[in-house]
Parts: structure tokens; sequence; C-alpha cells
């Protein structure tokens, strides 16, 4: 209360880490273009590491790649959830950001498709897929889903065999105007108004809820 003006926090330095005396190694097994972090954690083990596997998992995921150089950034603040990552990979609501965070994801989705060439290839059919529906494409689509179903992933092998299970649905989807929207949208009240309620109240009274104007 006596200081002339704020008094500004200094930066907080670099804190030590488990990782510290095993840095060189790591760097080396990254270098020689290893990308299990299991396998290098127990590696890391048996040369004496005392550390948990999230350790080692955060400094793969921290891995950026410049060209041709690879460096490390243990300092660097935690991965995004799945579902932010899963946004920034395919782009969405891109056009209303300032254009130091469209880089900055932009960024992270590169360094995440040079990690794992898995999640390029399906971020493309990902891609495709939003194209085709946003074209109303069906032909398209056909030759699409083979792709997806022989591909490796198991996931996108299963949404592949989920399609084509209901297949004539889908493809009305691709030339009907109509949509489920409004359904979906009375679904979702509907179980707002539940949750509202700890999922405790009677028929009569959520039919009061539900029709009511306000």
């Amino acid at each position: 209360m006596r200081a002339g003006s704020f008094p500004e926090q200094a930066r907080r330095g670099p804190r030590a880490s488990l990782l510290d005396a095993h840095r060189a190694y790591l760097e080396a097994r990254i270098a020689a273009g290893c990308r299990n972090a299991m396998q290098v954690w127990r590696e890391l083990r048996a040369r004496g590491f005392t550390g948990g596997r999230s350790i080692v998992r955060a400094v793969f995921a921290q891995l950026q790649v410049v060209g041709g150089d690879r460096r490390l950034d243990v300092h660097r603040t935690s991965a995004p959830s799945a579902r932010r990552a899963f946004a920034w990979v395919l782009g969405w609501q891109q056009r209303k950001l300032p254009p130091g965070q469209h880089s900055d994801r932009h960024q992270f989705v590169q360094i995440l498709c040079a990690i794992e060439p898995a999640v390029a290839v399906t971020r493309e059919l990902a891609l495709c897929l939003l194209g085709l529906m946003r074209n109303r494409d069906p032909e398209g689509f056909d030759c699409w889903l083979p792709q997806a179903r022989s591909y490796a992933a198991p996931d996108l092998q299963r949404f592949a065999v989920g399609l084509e299970a209901d297949l004539p649905t889908v493809r009305a989807a691709f030339s009907s105007p109509w949509s489920s929207g409004q359904v979906e949208g009375q679904i979702n009240r509907l179980k707002y108004l539940k949750r509202q309620m700890y999922g405790r109240t009677k028929l009569d009274l959520l039919r009061i809820c539900v029709l009511h104007p306000n």
C-alpha cells in the first residue's frame, strides 16, 4: 500500500524437471525418429528416471518441427483438450479469429500432423466429406466411402460402416432440402428442462414446462 506504483510481478523462471538429467538422451531418441512415448518412458525408467509416463507424453506433445530441425520446448502451456484440438484440426471458426490466434492454431495442426501421419490422413478425409456435404455431391460421397472404409484407422472404419448401415438415409441427406435441426433442438430443450429439475420431475410438471410460452 505504501508503494508509489503497482509492483510488477516478476516472471517465473523455468522450473526444474525430472527429465533434466535425461534431456540429452531424450533429444537423441527424438532426433532418431522415435515417436513412441511409452517406449522411451520404459527406456528412461531403465536409466533411473523416476517420473511418470505423463511427463514423457507431454514432452512428445510439445515437440515442434520447424523445417528439418526438431527441438523440445518443455515449458509451453498444456495441450488443448481433445474437443478443442478436433475443432482446430477441422478449421472451425477460423474466420472469427484474430490473425495471431489463427497462425498459432495452424502451426499446432501442422505439428500434430507431422508427429502423427494418421491425423493428417484422417483430417484430409474429414475435410473432403464436409466439402461433399456442403456441395451436395452424392456421387463424390460414393467415391469417398470406400476410401474411408479401407483406411487403417479403426475409428474411421467404424464410422464408414455406420454410414453404410444407413446408406439410403445418408444419401437422402445430400439431396433432400429437409433438416432434422428443429427436432434436435426440441429434444435438446427437453433435456435442458429435465436437468434444471435434476431429472426428478414428473410428467405433468414437465408437460407444463415444455408447453409454457415462456
